[in-house]
């Protein structure tokens, strides 16, 4: 794997996230690990306990709103009102929070910027604590999960998203394939498109050209351009650009549209708990 804090994407956070992981990594004390009992925590916290299971370091988890009342800490939030609030050391104490960072370069030279998120922050955190953990590596695809549960997607072109989708393929992580090649997509993805006019374009797909290929994949996504939702930048990368990884049968953003449902059955920190159980175990949901 590539290290994510060698990446120029990462270049604002580096040094902080460096520090964290040297203080992590030296503390004697077994650490509180706090996250929001939501999906975007869960994704969070799950490649910080990967790292710390495969070094052997002890730590506990926690999902709430609520301020830790003991120390060392690392607490994942949504937001960090200033830098004094990042990183403390005796005690630790470690709150993270999302960014803006710049993305890609356009082609006039002009800085495209987006959400440098905290699930993928804590990638690149649980890295820099101990990057030989086989779970870590297991669970990468979803580096980009937070960006897609972001809401810059919604309004524009998230650029930050599509540079660590594009890091992920070039490392070899992940496969980019239209949704033709997808073995179990998740239909609550996709409410405009019926099952079996999917299942048809899937068998036409191996049999045809290029040109016959993308008429297909125009056909399924036709439909979804007379709504206001999808976004336009959401429905490419659910027609076009699907995610998948070794021995997958679904793509990354169905495997996120099955974990958001554990919520409607279970309590807040409960289906927290049940999705970074699945990553750990698994890497997939």
């Amino acid at each position: 794997m590539r290290e994510l804090l060698k990446e120029e994407i990462f270049s604002s956070v580096e040094t902080v996230l460096a520090a964290a992981a040297e203080e992590i990594i030296a503390s004697a004390d077994r650490i509180l690990l706090i996250s929001e009992p939501s999906l975007y925590g869960a994704l969070a916290i799950a490649p910080i306990e990967a790292s710390l299971l495969d070094l052997g370091k002890p730590y506990r988890r926690r999902f709430t709103n609520e301020a830790p009342g003991s120390t060392p800490f690392l607490r994942i939030l949504s937001l960090v009102e200033t830098d004094d609030e990042i990183l403390k050391t005796n005690p630790l104490r470690i709150n993270i929070g999302n960014l803006v960072v710049d993305g890609l370069r356009g082609h006039l030279g002009d800085i495209r910027k987006g959400p440098l998120t905290i699930v993928a922050q804590m990638h690149a955190l649980a890295q820099a604590i101990f990057p030989a953990s086989h779970r870590l590596e297991r669970m990468r695809p979803w580096l980009i999960s937070g960006n897609w549960l972001d809401t810059a997607l919604d309004t524009t072109y998230d650029p930050v998203y599509s540079s660590l989708r594009d890091l992920l393929l070039l490392e070899g992580t992940i496969r980019v394939v239209p949704i033709t090649e997808v073995s179990e997509p998740d239909s609550e993805n996709y409410p405009w498109l019926e099952k079996t006019i999917l299942e048809t374009a899937r068998k036409k797909w191996n049999a045809n050209g290029s040109e016959v290929k993308a008429t297909i994949l125009s056909k399924l996504a036709k439909p979804a351009l007379r709504s206001s939702t999808p976004s336009s930048a959401r429905l490419e990368e659910l027609i076009w650009h699907c995610i998948l990884s070794n021995n997958w049968k679904t793509d990354l953003v169905s495997q996120i549209m099955k974990a958001s449902r554990m919520w409607e059955f279970e309590p807040d920190h409960i289906a927290a708990g049940l999705v970074t159980d699945s990553l750990l175990a698994s890497g997939q949901i």
